[in-house]
């Protein structure tokens, strides 16, 4: 297991980010540029959770982008809160053992690879 703010980790994240993207348009955004596509998912969560809601500003960044990631985003897919299963792809991620992999629960590994996918986009500015 790789600690998750390793090198290694944060290449695993990155890479786990750009293979589930999908951006709205073809052409809209050069899909192997991560720190595009971070830019573009912020705008996504800003146009879609923030610009129109009056009562974004009692909720954190992380709270947003969780809420965000829980309602199937057309962007980025983060089924794992429905039909996959988040202890294998955060296993997949921290290059985890089977051992290491079983001392998560379902919703620890959704709320640890949350996280960790919110600090990887918005560590983009």
């Amino acid at each position: 297991m790789i600690r998750t703010n390793s090198k290694k980790a944060i290449e695993n994240i990155r890479k786990y980010i750009l293979e589930n993207f999908t951006p709205y348009y073809e052409g809209d955004v050069d899909e192997n540029d991560f720190k595009k596509v971070a830019k573009y998912i912020q705008e996504a969560i800003y146009n879609e959770k923030i610009k129109y809601n009056k009562n974004a500003w009692f909720y954190s960044k992380q709270d947003i982008f969780k809420d965000w990631a829980q309602g199937l985003p057309s962007i980025l897919d983060t089924c794992y809160y429905y039909n996959r299963n988040a202890i294998d792809d955060l296993a997949i991620i921290l290059e985890e053992t089977e051992e290491e992999k079983n001392k998560y629960t379902q919703e620890e590994a959704e709320n640890l690879l949350t996280y960790l996918l919110y600090r990887e986009i918005y560590k983009i500015n």
